[in-house]
Parts: C-alpha cells; sequence; structure tokens
C-alpha cells in the first residue's frame, strides 16, 4: 500500500497576515519508540513545534522515511511507498529550513543550517485511489517563532492592507513604498501592489535599512529596527499617500521589529470591484517574478525557474472590470499592446493571437433543460462571434455551444455583461510571440562539430507589453481612455536551438550512412543557444542498455566538440566490447524557456548505426 501526504505550511507574521514557506521541505520520520506516542499524536501542535536539537537530528537518521519538496505557495506532497515499511501508523512531522525559510532574492545570507519539528501525526486516512490512500496536513507556524526564525536570517518583513479611508472597502492595485528614517539618509526598503483583498506584503533583507554613505563598506544602524513611513500610488503613478518622514519617529512605528503589521488608508482610492489590471504572463506576476532582464526569477506552479525566458505563445492574465470605473453604465473594452522598444507600441490585434486554442476567458450561468445550467465565455477566431450579451434559448438536449468574442480590428475585447462575477478574472488574451519575434532553424548552415561564430548566433528580443481599457473604441479621444503605466517586459527567444551530431564513419570513404562502425567512432556535435537549459549525448542498444560515461553540460551556450568512443575515457562499457547491433545515439537539448505554464521539452536528434 502507498500512502501520500499532501498539506501546506504558512508562517504567522500577526493576525491576519501570513507567508507561505517556501524552497525548503517537509521531513517524514518513523516516531522513535516511546511510550509517550499516543500522547504526542494528539499533543496540540503549538505546544510541540521546537527546533530540534544535533542530537535529535542524529537519533532521527534512522528512522527517516521521505521528503516532500515546499512549492510557492507552501504546497508539499510526500509519497511513502511500500518500500518505506510504512503501514499506517503516527508519523513524525519535520520542517527542514535549511539556509532559509523563504526566498527574498539578493540579500544577505547567514551560515545556518535548521530545522524544526512540528508534530507527531496520525494521519486520518482516507479515499482510496487504486492502491494509494491520502491524508491533508496544514500548519500555520506560530508568528513568535515564524519572525524570530526570520530574524536568524536577517529577514525583515512589512505586511498590510489599504483600505479605503471612507468606505473602508480594501484598495487594489495601488503601489506601497516602504522608507525607513534615518538621520542623514532615508533608507529606500522595498514597495509591492496590493492584491484584490487590498493586502500587501514587502520582504527585504536588514542591510536594507543599514545603508550610511559608505554602503555596502559600511552598514549600521543605531536603534534595532527600522523607523517606517509609507508612500501609495496609483497605478498612473498619482500620489494617493505621501506620509511625512516624522510619522517614522512615532511609538508604533520606531525601532519596529523584523515582522510589522500595518493598516493604511487613502482617499479616493480604486476598490476592488473597479479597477482593471493587467497582472501576469502565465504564472507569472509582471511585478514581482520577472526580472529587469524579461526572465523568470523563480519557478511558478511546475514553469519556468531561475533565468527562463519566454517563447512561444503566452496567456496574458489580469482583471477586466465588466464596466468603466468612471462610468458605471458603459461596457469596459480592453486590449494589449506590444512594442520592442518600449516606446512605440502597437495594438495586439487578431493576427497576434493564439489561433489554434479557444481561451477562455469567464463563465455564466443560463437555463438549460429548465435548470441552472453554465455556458463557457470564450476568445475564439474559428468560430463564429456570438452577438454581443446574447442569451442562448433552451436547446435541450443540444450541448451549449460558446459565447464567442473576438477583438475588434484594433485590438479591443468587449468584456461580457452576463459574464459571472464582476468581470473576467485570470486569463484576457492568447498572444502568439513568433508573430512579433519570429525564429527559426538555427542549425541551417552549420556544422556538426564546429563552434556557431558570432554573427550566425541567434538571440531573441525584449517585448513590451501595454494594457489599455476604454468605454468607446471608436474615439480615442474618450475621456475614458486610461492606460496602465505599469507595462509588463518579457525577453523572447523563439530560435530553435543549434543542435548537430554526426558519426564521421558512417559516411567514411564516401559512405552512404549505412557503413557498420568497427574499431574507431567519432562524433561530432554543436549544440547552441543563449539560454541553453541542458545538454547530453546519450547511446542505447538492446545489447548493451544504456551507455555511461558520455559528456552532458549545462553552460551556455552550449558546446562544440568531437568524442571518439574508442578512446575517450570513461565510457562504460568499454567501445571494443560492444557486440555487433544496432545503436541509436542522441544528442539531447532543452532550452531554459517556457511559456508561462509549461517549458520547453527535451528534444532529442538521434543518428542510427551498427556495430
Amino acid at each position: 500500500m502507498n500512502f501520500v501526504i499532501k498539506g501546506n505550511l504558512r508562517g504567522l507574521l500577526c493576525s491576519d497576515c501570513e507567508l507561505p514557506v517556501t524552497g525548503t521541505s517537509i521531513k517524514i520520520y518513523k516516531p522513535a519508540a516511546d511510550s509517550r506516542q499516543t500522547l504526542l499524536a494528539v499533543a496540540d501542535v503549538k505546544q510541540t513545534f521546537h527546533q530540534a536539537s544535533a542530537e535529535e537530528l542524529k537519533a532521527k537518521e534512522k528512522l527517516f522515511i521521505a521528503e516532500g519538496r515546499l512549492q510557492e505557495n507552501g504546497d508539499f506532497e510526500v509519497e511513502l511507498g511500500e518500500r518505506s515499511g510504512y503501514d499506517g501508523g503516527a508519523l513524525d512531522i519535520d520542517w527542514y529550513c535549511g539556509t532559509g525559510p523563504i526566498v527574498i532574492g539578493p540579500g544577505p545570507k547567514k551560515e545556518l543550517d535548521l530545522q524544526f519539528h512540528i508534530t507527531t501525526l496520525q494521519p486520518m486516512w482516507q479515499g482510496n485511489k487504486g492502491s494509494v490512500q491520502y491524508a491533508y496536513f496544514e500548519y500555520r507556524i506560530d508568528s513568535k517563532w515564524f519572525c524570530r526564525i526570520l530574524s536568524l536570517f536577517d529577514i525583515w518583513v512589512v505586511c498590510g492592507i489599504v483600505i479605503d479611508c471612507e468606505t473602508k472597502a480594501p484598495v487594489s492595485g495601488v503601489r506601497v513604498f516602504s522608507y525607513d528614517v534615518d538621520l542623514i539618509q532615508d533608507d529606500t526598503l522595498g514597495d509591492a501592489y496590493t492584491d484584490a483583498n487590498g493586502k500587501f506584503t514587502i520582504i527585504y533583507p536588514g542591510d536594507n535599512f543599514r545603508k550610511t554613505l559608505l554602503s555596502p563598506w559600511l552598514n549600521i544602524e543605531w536603534p534595532a529596527g527600522p523607523d517606517y513611513y509609507f508612500r501609495i500610488e496609483s497605478s498612473s503613478g498619482a500620489v494617493l499617500l505621501n506620509e511625512d518622514r516624522t510619522r517614522g519617529r512615532q511609538n508604533d512605528r520606531h525601532n519596529a521589529h523584523n515582522c510589522f503589521c500595518v493598516r493604511l488608508c487613502v482617499k479616493g482610492g480604486p476598490t476592488i470591484d473597479y479597477w482593471p489590471w493587467f497582472t501576469e504572463v502565465g504564472n507569472f506576476s509582471i511585478t514581482s517574478d520577472i526580472d529587469a532582464g524579461g526572465k523568470t526569477l523563480t519557478g511558478k506552479f511546475g514553469a519556468g525557474g531561475a533565468g527562463y525566458g519566454f517563447f512561444g505563445s503566452v496567456k496574458l492574465g489580469g482583471y477586466a472590470t465588466k464596466t468603466v470605473p468612471a462610468a458605471p453604465g458603459s461596457p469596459l473594452y480592453y486590449r494589449f499592446l506590444t512594442s520592442l522598444d518600449n516606446v512605440n507600441f502597437s495594438p495586439a490585434t487578431k493576427a497576434q493571437m493564439e489561433v489554434n486554442i479557444a481561451l477562455k476567458v469567464a463563465t455564466r450561468q443560463i437555463t438549460w433543460h429548465g435548470g441552472v445550467a453554465f455556458q463557457n465565455v470564450v476568445i475564439d477566431i474559428n468560430q463564429p462571434a456570438s452577438i454581443a450579451d446574447s442569451i442562448p434559448p433552451d436547446n435541450y438536449p443540444a450541448p451549449i455551444a460558446d459565447h464567442v468574442l473576438h477583438p475588434d480590428p484594433n485590438g479591443w475585447v468587449r468584456v461580457d455583461q452576463p459574464a459571472m462575477d464582476s468581470g473576467f478574472y485570470g486569463p484576457l488574451f492568447y498572444l502568439d510571440t513568433n508573430s512579433i519575434i519570429s525564429g527559426g532553424d538555427a542549425s541551417a548552415g552549420q556544422t556538426a562539430g564546429a563552434a556557431v561564430t558570432v554573427p550566425n548566433q541567434k538571440n531573441g528580443k525584449m517585448l513590451y507589453i501595454q494594457f489599455q481599457t476604454t468605454d468607446d473604441p471608436a474615439n480615442p479621444a474618450s475621456p475614458n481612455l486610461n492606460t496602465q503605466a505599469l507595462i509588463g517586459s518579457i525577453y523572447v527567444n523563439n530560435w530553435n536551438e543549434v543542435s548537430l551530431v554526426k558519426l564521421e564513419e558512417l559516411y567514411a570513404g564516401g559512405g552512404t550512412g549505412c557503413t557498420p562502425v568497427k574499431a574507431q567512432a567519432h562524433i561530432d556535435y554543436t549544440v547552441d543557444h543563449e539560454l541553453i537549459g541542458g545538454w547530453n549525448l546519450s547511446i542505447y542498444s538492446n545489447a548493451t542498455g544504456g551507455i555511461a560515461g558520455l559528456p552532458s553540460g549545462n553552460v551556455p551556450r552550449g558546446v562544440a566538440a568531437q568524442l571518439n568512443l574508442a578512446t575517450a575515457p570513461g565510457i562504460t562499457p568499454a567501445f571494443a566490447t560492444w557486440p555487433s547491433c544496432a545503436y541509436a545515439l542522441s544528442l539531447n537539448t532543452m532550452r531554459k524557456l517556457t511559456t508561462g505554464e509549461h517549458n520547453d521539452d527535451w528534444t532529442p536528434n538521434t543518428v542510427l548505426f551498427c556495430k
């Protein structure tokens, strides 16, 4: 029987603010032989959480069962296979903190390696799926513990909410800047945008408030913590709140702890119901997940990673309200514009859309077969456009057709008024980057074994993406035409990698490619791409299985080399011992590129030969 524990781990900063624990892992152990095992399994987890000592970790080594990586949102999954010997009983759950409980990007990292015991758990196994049983475990690390752990790594956090001063409604999509008051020079600590609930989180290393005129050679802060004051701007850059720096010297802001929670209010700010936004490319936030060079900072839900560019078709996501914020009686239209220089922007129209896949943007509730049913709202130029806001008659038992939207010739999409919720939330446009930044076969004209010269190397380009909304697409002078100040920037490379491999003996002496290989086997190979993720040579035969000791790498731009299988060290089994048989030689390559939802796949270039 196999068992799987799924769960989520977060750390509390204050009563209504928490952070997912990322980049670390959950470790599962068998409990030590202890008469208190039952008591520990039913104990309050707040009483069992503690830092594991060196002696405790040593004792646990032989009891280890399995480990699961914590994802960006704090989720984890640990599989306890049959080989683990686990029988469904109690388990010790530990959090391996390693060298940092969360990822904060560049900043100081203290040389620590910590692990914490969470609890002894008797999982409630249920939901048999074949031979697998599942249990769920969710835990919030108490703020006293979590903030102390953050402080050990010199991690500082501001967690807050922005509301409208009069209506008390949360304000989304505004930018919050955090500062520290100093005698000579105030420090900029960081900034963040509020989410749909008006909440924001700013995470920064302690050196941000210890900066002096001599930084980075001398960082010092006489008090123990920062003295906070804040500035808030709208998406267009209008200042909504500009606190005086003296606010940071008041008791509730002065010498703050490393976990600081705050409530800010603005007058006349946009509320969560009335502010359209472009927020993401695929799974990646345009404000926090993509660096200044247009590459992803980390992995998100199985896509991207550190330093990944983009390719192919990408989903542009965000929030498009049903009506125009300043004209609630007018349906909202939105569109995206693109640029290669961040100056001259052109509308993304049907010609720039992904044409092979319909994009679902919303759901409607309709009547079908006399009862409640649901209809998809899609952008799909392969189906005829539906009449705006039209409701289909009850044609049961016919299938429910999509309500189909088309961009107009200038790229404007009208938000469907009968759609559920208050507008489109999620994917808004499926952009084919090949229509703007083309690629192709970079191997054309190249020779296996020879390096690609600089003039022939195929590189990508920056693509800048802008978001507009209006009430009247036909009127470029409409007072309700709004251009989002925040621009999305991604680095796009649609060129295939150079992947060339040749076995010289197949063509020796005028051979046709069918000449058997004998005493020598010279492989010429070339890999080139500015964002090469990895490459390797592989050889397989039914007679030998896989051959070990073949070269591989992941350094940009790749490699250009020759390998003689007969003399190269480390080839196992040795080439001279290979029996007569058919063999498959493959040069396998993968680019560090993502669509925002899935990454480039490994691509083999295979040569068959006989020995």
